[in-house]
């Protein structure tokens, strides 16, 4: 069932602070278990540029949440988890993967089943700044 006007308002007001709340909590707890396995580590030694080939995070989509669909996407929209490494040639080599957003020190690149369809993300891939120095 598709609400419309005032209770799809109210909806959103609803679920949009239970997002919120379970993505801090989300946050804590993987980063905390990232430190613990070492992959924060990981992370850490993949900004630097002797790195390059190892440089992209694979993150794979859990969850992913938007409060209004007018404004821009943003990494805070999607839960996700660590998959792996990739070397950056790998989303410049696939079609299916496209520029979903830019932060001051990242990139982030979204891959989908299909090409041409932005939603919903299959993967987030994480380039760093050293990337595209």
């Amino acid at each position: 069932m598709q609400l419309f006007g005032n209770w799809l308002l109210a909806q959103r007001l609803v679920t949009t602070p239970l997002y919120k709340l379970l993505r801090l909590v989300f946050i804590t707890v993987q980063s905390i278990y990232w430190q613990l396995n070492g992959t924060a580590q990981k992370l850490r030694e993949a900004r630097l540029p002797q790195n390059y080939e190892r440089s992209a995070q694979v993150l794979d989509v859990v969850l992913f949440y938007k409060f209004c669909t007018a404004q821009l996407t943003t990494v805070d929209d999607f839960l996700c988890t660590h998959n792996r490494f990739e070397n950056p040639q790998y989303i410049i080599d696939n079609d299916n993967i496209t520029l979903l957003t830019i932060t001051e020190h990242n990139a982030f690149f979204c891959e989908t089943k299909e090409r041409g369809i932005k939603y919903p993300c299959a993967q987030i891939y994480n380039c760093f700044g050293n990337v595209y120095k």
